[in-house]
């Protein structure tokens, strides 16, 4: 065993390591000041300073005498970085690689330019990184999306996690509120009627703020951003129905609205079960065809092997008639040839152009280019006049007639032909609050034209923006702000309007994108959107559950 060292060699070896510890605090002020002190003490003497002082002779006051005696060669001089700010490594930019090449996108969705593995790690998905965009997709999707609102944050991360089946909290947050405010939040009770893109965003803002009840005629929220893909591969469908229970617990209710009394506040239920509110939100979206949409009238069980079954018809066909050029009849033909490129696939459209107006023509042009690329037929400016004695969703052998007399055979005809707002069931009360088109009608707060605390967001409002889910995500989250401003006496901030944002997918690989006046191809498309179409988004990042296998 080795013998013990003295008290004397203990406190040599201590003295030491302290002497060692005091010198490597002051190295580096040693170091950046040993020149001025030098000059200080030549100063305070008559001595003339000697050749190594300043390098090459110069004298002591020349520019470059705060710099280190005798530098290496070729070296330059820097200044010290913060341990906050290090060194760049060699070869690194401050920049990401190829940062100057992108386009300039939204602020809300700047976090999206991600590699693939960043974009697809089991944290999010493409847009998720959108919506810390949406806000949500504000959208997406997210935040959203183009609508973006003065001094607004929609960020969907903002919102508590909530765990599957657990009920959130419905106290408020006091700290948030004023003393008269914190009563109000504590009696306040919002019901939001449907639970779409625009419900689902004021719901989950909501949450852990203000008691809300969500009334839905469906026991999932319906994804439709991924129904085109459901409707060709089978595995998908699933991964599109999302349980509303397992997000918001005993603040969801399934049930159908039957009418609205808003003199005395409540709204009845077809079971005949009233429910009184504070604020009342209309969140009840648009209604179409199917595979667009899905008829609330059936189960999710329904659902899902109705989209099994259309693709399982899509495999079989050879000639398919894909009625309608918006949005779903394109990305639905994108999403049949990329999962089958030898179909034979007409597209008729009633107008001269592809989708609306409201994109640029160069946008039109590009998706017209690739579409005829897949060896796509198209058919402009004639409307299907036999579209209601066809048989669709099918296949059986028929003929496509037009009104300009184009005659086409046909195996499957897929109908994806506009969408009408879903508010016949507030003509009663409410029937003089509807536009032409049967939109609520409301001004720049989502407040119903005459009505107080009463809202209408989404798709079933007239605001004049391109109906989509980042603009009624993006709407849902500026409400639930506003209610929350309303409640603790504070203004409320109106909508404003941004610059349109679209991303269409053409199958998982392809797809085309407007961004800020900017048309971009496949490459971004694919990653943000045409991938996995918000799926994992929506399960992990906006309902804060797992996606299904």
């Amino acid at each position: 065993m080795a013998a013990a060292a003295s008290p004397a060699v203990i406190a040599r070896i201590l003295k030491r390591k302290e002497q060692e510890k005091k010198q490597k605090q002051h190295q580096h002020h040693h170091h950046h000041h040993r020149h001025s002190k030098r000059r200080g003490s030549h100063q305070g003497s008559n001595r003339t300073p000697s050749p190594a002082t300043s390098p090459k002779g110069s004298p002591s006051t020349s520019p470059t005498s705060h710099f280190p005696v005798s530098p290496r060669r070729g070296s330059h001089p820097s200044p010290r970085i913060s341990p906050k700010h290090p060194r760049p490594r060699r070869g690194s930019s401050p920049n990401p690689v190829g940062s100057a090449s992108l386009p300039s996108l939204p602020s809300s969705h700047t976090n999206n330019l991600l590699t693939p593995s960043q974009s697809h790690s089991p944290a999010g998905s493409p847009v998720e990184q959108h919506d810390r965009t949406i806000t949500d997709l504000t959208f997406v999707f997210g935040k959203n999306g183009s609508a973006h609102h003065k001094g607004s944050n929609h960020s969907r991360d903002a919102s508590p996690k909530v765990s599957p089946g657990a009920s959130p909290k419905s106290s408020p947050k006091k700290s948030h509120a004023k003393s008269n405010g914190s009563e109000e939040q504590a009696n306040a009770h919002v019901v939001i009627v449907g639970g779409g893109y625009a419900g689902i965003a004021i719901a989950r803002k909501l949450q852990g703020k203000i008691n809300f009840t969500l009334i839905d005629p469906k026991e999932c929220f319906h994804h439709h951003i991924g129904a085109l893909r459901s409707a060709v591969r089978t595995d998908f469908a699933k991964k599109t129905f999302i349980p509303y229970d397992a997000t918001f617990g005993k603040r969801f209710k399934q049930g159908r609205v039957k009418d609205v009394n808003t003199s005395d506040r409540t709204i009845i239920l077809e079971t005949g079960e009233t429910i009184s509110y504070t604020h009342l939100v209309i969140a009840t979206g648009c209604t179409g065809p199917f595979p667009g949409r899905v008829d609330d009238t059936i189960t999710t069980d329904e659902a899902i092997s109705r989209y099994n079954n259309l693709a399982e018809q899509i495999e079989t066909a050879d000639k398919i008639v894909i009625v309608g050029g918006g949005v779903a009849g394109i990305e639905l033909t994108g999403e049949i040839l990329s999962a089958h490129k030898n179909k034979n696939v007409t597209l008729i459209h009633a107008h001269q152009h592809l989708i609306n107006d409201d994109v640029l023509p160069g946008m039109r042009t590009k998706l017209h280019e690739k579409l005829a690329r897949y060896g796509v037929t198209f058919i402009l400016d004639e409307r299907v006049k036999n579209l209601e004695e066809v048989a669709t969703n099918v296949s059986k052998p028929t003929t496509v007639k037009t009104d300009a007399g184009t005659e086409v055979s046909a195996d499957l005809v897929i109908r994806c032909t506009g969408v009408k707002p879903n508010t016949a069931v507030f003509t009663n009360n409410l029937g003089g609050k509807l536009d032409d088109s049967g939109r609520l009608k409301v001004n720049e707060l989502f407040e119903v034209d005459g009505l107080e605390h009463v809202y209408a967001i989404g798709e079933c409002n007239d605001v004049a923006e391109v109906k989509m889910p980042r603009h009624s995500t993006a709407q849902g989250e500026l409400l639930a702000e506003n209610i929350v401003r309303k409640l603790d006496n504070k203004e409320m901030k109106p909508h404003t309007h941004g610059q349109l944002m679209m991303e269409i997918s053409l199958g998982p690989n392809a797809g085309v994108s407007q961004v800020k006046g900017l048309i971009l191809g496949s490459f971004l498309t694919k990653y943000r959107k045409s991938k996995d179409l918000f799926v994992h988004r929506f399960w992990k990042k906006v309902m804060k559950q797992e996606v299904p296998h």
